[in-house]
């Protein structure tokens, strides 16, 4: 069975989602909304071996927690640094070839990555208040 491999660029407003299935990318651009996020992962809920990969944001990236601990996928969220060494060398950058350049990875490393498991409530809500605090 194929996989389908869904790389997330996130940013405050946008989320650039680009999809592999088949060896084929599709791109979208959502809004970084409980209400966009739930109608997209919709088309996904019925399918098996869905991959969801992402850059770690910090609070950008709640709304999309708390949508994805709802669902049982394979989410992996990706250290920026980590993701940035891979690729070596790159010319150009944008939200679109960012989801890209995240779901290539992801296909190709999902196997030596942790899978990501949400934290609970009150650390949430801990790391949340400690980042306000710092800004």
């Amino acid at each position: 069975m194929e996989k389908i491999v869904i790389g997330i660029d996130v940013s405050k407003l946008t989320l650039d989602i680009c999809i592999q299935e088949n060896g084929v990318n599709r791109f979208d651009t959502i809004a970084n909304t409980e209400k966009a996020i739930k109608s997209f992962l919709k088309q996904f809920i019925e399918k098996q071996n869905v991959l969801i990969g992402m850059e770690n944001t910090g609070r950008f990236n709640t709304l999309l927690y708390n949508v994805l601990i709802q669902h049982s996928f394979t989410v992996y969220v990706i250290n920026p640094l980590h993701l940035k060494k891979s690729m070596g060398l790159v010319r150009g950058k944008n939200d679109k070839i960012d989801s890209e350049r995240i779901a290539v990875f992801l296909l190709k490393n999902y196997m030596d990555l942790q899978q990501w498991k949400p934290n609970s409530q009150v650390i949430e809500k801990i790391k949340l208040l400690n980042a306000e605090r710092k800004h």
